[in-house]
């Protein structure tokens, strides 16, 4: 691996640190001021908006600027999330919900744009081959000690504390930012919202039935994500045990791989196989969760995250191996549009959460009715697709 490589790597795990504090913390963080679902749910929502437009915003940067500016820009607004968290705390809530919400959006929304995006330009050497493999192994440790790290520095010396912490990982992020490749989409000769109509960019037949479903696993994974999250915080109010029970179901997602890899280096089971076995396992969670018991929440996620690995990795690898033909502009437009896709049915998704108020509701029950459905659907558009791309190749 070269030393760009190397250095890409460094600045991939710090800011995996990052956002995995994010995406567990600072809900707890906000689940704690009145453990209301409707206060995550208006966080997660004003996020995604900031996301969406963020991740737009980001792919227009990168026509003019390389990746390594843009992940600069977004973790300047980390930093601005931590000074928000530590220093301002202002009413009314909503309001300060938004406040918080609007730096974290834009920084996933950043960083995402040049993460998919730029690293779409660095081609498939065997050595990006290696960059991706040790990135997957060291996403998988932090994933491991990271809310155990933070939940004991919570405990040590409180949220406040733990957000300064956070300080040491901008720091390295923004210094490793500057000895990364410089590449952008300068290259490409044309801006990536040229002939950027959705008719455009899903020009295929193949690339057409992903819309719909991009749409419904958008809704699958919105509800599974905030709820997995919901469902830990209300069995225990102890950060440690809340830190290892996200060990725990990642622990099962790294048995997952290992299973999946296995299994399908012999072909014993197919993709298709594999994806309807995760959206059972994902349907089964999802019925769990009509009986609110600490035990079977955490039963329920265990499945629903079995579910959303199986589902994610195949139903990603498709969509890759669809749209792998295309230019790299050409490319950059379908991740923009992909994104945008899936971000506004997570918006749609969690505008839905708001009126839920409790486990028990008509409200809850119909969503998850609405995201167990859409679930189901998602085989079926991705065979379709799969089918429409292998009858155009023969």
């Amino acid at each position: 691996m070269t030393t760009s490589l190397k250095r890409l790597l460094l600045m991939n795990v710090s800011s995996s640190v990052i956002f995995n504090y994010m995406g567990i913390f600072i809900n707890l963080f906000i689940w704690e001021k009145g453990q209301s679902i409707f206060d995550v749910a208006w966080f997660n929502l004003v996020m995604f908006i900031a996301w969406a437009l963020a991740f737009m915003y980001g792919a227009k940067l990168l026509a003019r600027f390389t990746i390594g500016a843009v992940i600069r820009v977004s973790a300047l607004c980390a930093g601005i999330t931590f000074v928000l968290l530590s220093w301002v705390h202002v009413e009314p809530k909503l309001l300060y919900l938004t406040l918080i919400a609007l730096p974290v959006g834009i920084t996933n929304g950043l960083y995402s744009a040049a993460q998919n995006i730029g690293i779409s330009l660095f081609g498939k050497g065997k050595e990006f081959t290696a960059f991706f493999s040790a990135t997957n192994v060291f996403g998988q440790l932090i994933a491991f000690l990271n809310p155990l790290l933070f939940a004991l520095i919570i405990k040590w010396i409180g949220f406040s504390g733990s957000f300064l912490v956070m300080f040491l990982f901008i720091g390295v992020m923004i210094a490793v930012s500057f000895y990364i490749p410089r590449i952008s989409l300068k290259e490409a000769g044309e801006s990536v919202f040229e002939n950027f109509s959705i008719r455009h960019v899903f020009a295929t037949p193949s690339l057409k039935w992903m819309i719909p479903s991009l749409i419904a696993g958008g809704f699958f994974i919105q509800f599974q994500g905030i709820f997995s999250l919901i469902f830990t915080f209300s069995v225990t109010n102890d950060k440690l045990t809340i830190a290892l029970l996200q060990i725990m179901y990642t622990a099962f997602t790294v048995a997952c791989v290992f299973v999946y890899q296995r299994f399908s280096r012999t072909h014993r089971i197919s993709d298709s196989r594999w994806l309807t076995f995760g959206m059972i396992a994902a349907a089964v969670g999802f019925l769990l969760v009509l009986f609110p018991k600490p035990s079977i929440l955490i039963i329920s996620n265990v499945l629903t995250t079995i579910g959303l690995f199986f589902f994610f990795t195949i139903w990603s690898s498709r969509q890759f191996m669809a749209s792998n033909h295309l230019t790299p502009v050409q490319q950059a437009r379908f991740l923009v549009w992909r994104e945008l896709i899936l971000v506004i049915s997570r918006i749609v998704m969690l505008a839905l959460i708001l009126g839920i108020t409790d486990f028990n509701g008509i409200v809850f029950k119909a969503v998850m009715i609405f995201s167990f459905s859409s679930a189901l659907l998602i085989p079926f558009f991705s065979s379709k697709s799969d089918a429409t791309m292998k009858k155009a190749n023969d």
